[in-house]
């Protein structure tokens, strides 16, 4: 299955996969010989995606980083899941455009890099 970012057709060329680091605090004792670890829990899986755009890219994909657009996130599809189903509802943290040269198409070429946040209450 082919990758979609708010139902716009994009070509993913690098992806880190959903991350998550945990909020840890290290307390350094004087006196002791231990740390102390505080858990303050995690943040929202993210993740960043490198794809091309062979069209549309500011009518279509600039659009979805405009929380007036999507407010509630934009849907992220990926050839990892079955037909249908999707990566969930995402909040796009950046875009980063770059221009590509290609003269066989008439319309711009883009490459992006964009850093996604994973919508938390859809439960996934």
């Amino acid at each position: 299955m082919a990758w979609y970012l708010g139902g716009s057709r994009v070509y993913v060329e690098k992806d880190t996969g959903w991350q998550s680091n945990p909020r840890m605090g290290e307390i350094e004792v004087l006196d002791s010989k231990e740390t102390i670890i505080h858990n303050a829990g995690r943040p929202s899986y993210a993740r960043t995606l490198v794809f091309v755009v062979f069209s549309g890219y500011h009518n279509n994909i600039l659009p979805l980083a405009d929380n007036l657009v999507y407010p509630s996130g934009v849907i992220l599809l990926s050839d990892q899941l079955p037909a249908g189903d999707g990566e969930g509802k995402v909040h796009i943290k950046s875009l980063k455009a770059e221009r590509l040269y290609d003269r066989s198409r008439t319309t711009a070429v883009f490459r992006v890099t964009s850093e996604l946040i994973q919508d938390g209450e859809d439960g996934s």
